[in-house]
């Protein structure tokens, strides 16, 4: 299968920064209309909102703007066979947007027919590398280019893990072809979680297989055994985050950065100052010109 993908085709400049459509904030950058150098949408929002206002601003501006696909229903690590409806649909929007990729979570969601609207942590292992490499080509074939995979934040860890989750997923994009959305909230996160080096583990991924970023604000709760980060994306980016995001971009170099912001969303104007603050981490990649 890898043999047969064609490359990754994006038309976004890889200093992009952007930011999430999602109910919260559509009415209002339908009607501002900021710049933005793109938006991400969820797949799933065109099969469940079959009209109204937001159906009309989604179809509306993921035509204005260009955009990027991400969807969190895929349920890779699910026994159950895939959507190949949903699957079809992706590939639609992605022949009609031929500037945007497609991502989704190296996890899984659902039971059956029973969707958890969380995204679980696998057991990594071999026998999960094999059964997910299997499902990340079928994915790839259908949808006829690479995938992005984005690492989760997760807050159980299993005895039958025998590797971790950079380890793993280098693993998996090796096998399949597929590319890495690194999430770098979810990373520090996890770090933070598990008592680990977030900088380190960053640094195992491949540097080669990263292309694209996501940014997010998690949120510090008090639990019986101490402080937990939830990645709950209702807040501003933690400044930890800022930093190692700084780090990845120095290490695997810039590539389109969404910020996303979908609880205890604020006024618009609040959440491009962050888009704002990403666009200014990619400027500060640009090379200086060399004295006359």
């Amino acid at each position: 299968m890898l043999s047969t993908l064609p490359p990754l085709s994006t038309r976004l400049p890889r200093a992009s920064a952007g930011l999430n459509l999602c109910h919260e904030n559509a009415e209002a950058l339908w009607r501002e209309r900021p710049p933005l150098d793109f938006l991400q949408v969820h797949p799933e929002h065109l099969i469940q909102e079959e009209g109204g206002a937001y159906r009309d601003q989604l179809d509306d501006l993921r035509h204005a703007y260009p955009i990027t696909l991400h969807g969190f229903g895929l349920s890779l690590g699910s026994c159950a066979p895939l959507d190949r409806d949903y699957l079809a649909l992706v590939r639609r929007l992605l022949e009609e947007h031929p500037e945007a990729v497609f991502s989704d979570h190296v996890s899984w969601s659902s039971l059956s027919h029973h969707h958890f609207h969380d995204l679980l942590p696998l057991v990594l292992s071999e026998e999960t590398l094999a059964y997910m490499a299997e499902r990340v080509e079928q994915v790839q074939e259908a949808i006829g280019q690479p995938l992005l995979l984005e690492n989760i934040s997760s807050y159980v860890r299993f005895r039958e893990s025998t590797m971790g989750e950079a380890d793993f997923i280098n693993a998996l994009t090796r096998r399949t072809g597929a590319y890495v959305l690194l999430d770098v909230n979810n990373l520090w996160a996890n770090a933070m979680n598990f008592g680990e080096d977030s900088e380190a583990v960053l640094l195992s991924y491949r540097q080669d297989s990263v292309r694209g970023y996501h940014l997010a604000g998690c949120t510090r709760e008090q639990g019986g055994a101490g402080d937990v980060y939830i990645d709950y994306h209702g807040e501003a980016v933690h400044e930890p985050v800022w930093e190692l995001y700084r780090t990845a971009l120095r290490h695997f170099g810039p590539w389109p950065t969404l910020l996303e912001w979908e609880n205890n969303v604020p006024p618009l104007q609040r959440t491009l100052q962050e888009v704002g603050r990403i666009r200014a981490c990619l400027d500060a990649l640009a090379p200086v010109p060399a004295a006359p």
